[in-house]
């Protein structure tokens, strides 16, 4: 495993954050920073500032703020690692990471980057065929179906042609080995050991994830295979189950939106987005996964799901409640007219009808009531309207009671239940059979704690904390100094403590001390956006030195350093051998004998 504080450091330190930036939201000069209008939130006057010197941003409009980590998270909505790699493979910083053997071949061992730099070359290759007279049967195809130039250039559409070993010698002269390519699955081993392209004669759809790296491709047929589509096999770098094609096309009109539309095959998918409907994402061909839900999650709470059939609506309404509703995730299902999917629906419809089919989504937990009580039509009495209530009932309590649904979650769910069946909330929770789940102590031990420090006042010793964090971070010379670093445990809030920890063992590590070491060292991903506050507040204020001062009287009035251990521990702080410690308010001179044993020395009190 890498050490994660030496890559972030060498990240760090060879990105440019304003470059970085600036790739996304233009910035004009003001002094040493950089203005712009904020890529988090709506404004019309410049409130996003980018400073170069310290690797920071801040936007004073929403409060967003951190480093180059930080802004590709807030940026991607992807967690701090997935930024991380990303970044890495940017600055060309290796990360050493555990590697899958590609080929079956004892050393062949091919990693995630090159598996994403061949899927790169394999697309520009896919679709300079397709450009070539070589493509004019795909095209024909293709625009055919409705589908324009600048349609086929956004979603990178290609061409494998016939030949079986075209793209393998292409690569190899590229300069890609075989196991590389063996690892990607863009070619493949037959039985007997020989090498052929696993895409041949088909129409070619790279797949994407949510930042816009190549990690696949999809393949359509242009012949008569009996498999029509084709998708690239499960690898280090792609799992269909985990993504959806196009969502890196329709993440920001899902965010602005609210919601996600989810078809099923890529030409229904591009259809949809070269109408309009720009939140349109396919499933790969699976049904619905937890890990595509948590997906969507990060860029709307409402998913509608397109359908062509009364059975495929009742599956795509089964596994909606099974996966999403536990998770908070309103899901609507709606169905293509005369069982035609959104593609075809699209090439004799305009835009406006289509939207009139969204408009008729129905919400899951109706349709599979309104599915559920249809089969028990034929039957009237009492006795078959509670069979497909208690039939309906148990597929949603299994679904609550399979999930960690909270108390709060369950009874929205209840009411909605309740509202739909026009029964009372306690027969439906009866009937549901809830199965209440408690948190484990350490859970409820945390949450105590949280509370509790959130509810705690910043007396006067914590706003000194606050007032030396802003100091050294600024000036992180003057630790050296500094005697009440022993003491950085007292400081109640856990980001300021962490912060004020990383910058005491790197100060006690080198005689220099850089604001890119401390967020390297700083492991939560909430810890640059406070460095950067802290930063800025701190060089408002200046006069480093005497606010240092003022603050270290002021933590000593108030807090105290107990044990004898402690100084010991941190005597490198003090100059020379003289360490100075606080005791019950007062100011403690201590000398260190040459076996480490501390005495006091004289004690006056500080004012």
């Amino acid at each position: 495993m890498f050490n994660l504080e030496l890559k972030k450091r060498q990240v760090l330190d060879r990105i440019d954050i304003h470059q970085l930036i600036s790739e996304h939201v233009s910035l004009k000069r003001s002094g040493k920073r950089w203005l712009g209008l904020c890529p988090f939130h709506s404004e019309k006057t410049p409130s996003f500032t980018v400073n170069p010197e310290l690797g920071l941003f801040k936007c004073f409009g929403c409060g967003k703020g951190g480093d180059i980590f930080s802004f590709v998270q807030q940026r991607e909505n992807i967690p701090f690692m997935e930024a991380f790699r990303l970044l890495a493979d940017r600055a060309g910083v290796a990360l050493d990471e555990p590697r899958t053997v590609s080929s079956g071949i004892e050393g062949d061992e091919v990693s995630r980057q090159d598996i994403a730099r061949v899927n790169v070359w394999a697309l520009e290759f896919f679709r300079s065929n397709f450009t070539s007279g070589a493509g004019q049967p795909a095209q024909e195809y293709f625009f055919g179906r409705g589908f324009s130039k600048s349609t086929a250039v956004t979603f990178g559409v290609g061409l494998a042609v016939e030949n079986g070993r075209a793209l393998q010698l292409a690569a190899n002269r590229a300069g890609f080995a075989i196991p590389v390519l063996l690892a990607a699955d863009l070619i493949r081993r037959g039985e007997s050991g020989e090498l052929y392209d696993t895409f041949r004669n088909r129409l070619m759809f790279p797949i994407h994830d949510q930042t816009g790296r190549v990690i696949g491709f999809g393949g359509r047929t242009l012949a008569e295979d009996k498999a029509k589509y084709l998708n690239t096999r499960q690898n280090a770098l792609f799992d269909k189950g985990r993504n959806l094609y196009g969502i890196h096309l329709a993440r920001e009109a899902m965010s602005s939106n609210g919601r996600v539309v989810v078809v099923e095959g890529y030409t229904d998918c591009i259809a949809c987005q070269q109408a309009g409907v720009s939140e349109t994402v396919a499933s790969l061909g699976t049904a619905l996964t937890e890990a595509q839900i948590d997906l969507v999650r990060r860029f709307c709470a409402e998913i509608v799901l397109l359908f062509d059939s009364d059975s495929a609506g009742e599956t795509a309404a089964d596994r909606a409640i099974s996966v999403a509703l536990p998770r908070s995730v309103k899901v609507k299902l709606a169905r293509i007219p005369d069982g035609k999917d959104p593609s075809e629906f699209l090439q004799h419809h305009d835009k406006v009808a289509f939207s009139d089919v969204l408009k008729r989504a129905v919400d899951a937990l109706e349709f599979k009531w309104l599915a559920t009580r249809s089969r028990f039509s034929a039957d009237t009495s009492d006795a078959a309207k509670r069979e497909a209530i208690v039939d309906f009932l148990r597929v949603v309590g299994e679904s609550a009671s399979a999930q960690a649904m909270d108390a709060i979650q369950r009874g929205l769910l209840i009411n909605q239940v309740a509202h739909l069946l026009q029964m009372g909330r306690e027969e439906i929770s009866r009937l549901m059979k809830p199965r209440p789940l408690r948190p484990s102590a350490p859970a409820a031990a945390t949450r105590d704690a949280v509370t509790a420090n959130t509810l705690r006042p910043r007396n006067e010793e914590q706003a000194a904390w606050t007032h030396v964090l802003e100091i050294l971070l600024n000036e992180p010379a003057l630790l050296h100094g500094f005697e009440q670093a022993a003491g950085f445990e007292r400081i109640m809030n856990e980001c300021d403590r962490r912060i004020a920890i990383a910058l005491r063992d790197l100060s006690a590590e080198s005689q220099e001390v850089r604001l890119t070491d401390v967020l390297a060292r700083c492991s939560d991903t909430g810890d640059a956006e406070r460095i950067g506050e802290l930063v800025r507040r701190g060089a408002a204020r200046g006069n480093f030195a005497a606010t240092l001062r003022l603050a270290a009287s002021r933590i000593a009035k108030h807090g105290k350093i107990e044990s004898a251990e402690a100084v010991q521990t941190y005597r490198h702080f003090a100059p020379k051998r003289m360490v100075r410690g606080v005791v019950g308010g007062s100011s403690i001179d201590r000398t260190a004998d040459s076996d480490g044993t501390v005495g006091a020395v004289s004690s006056e009190v500080v004012g």
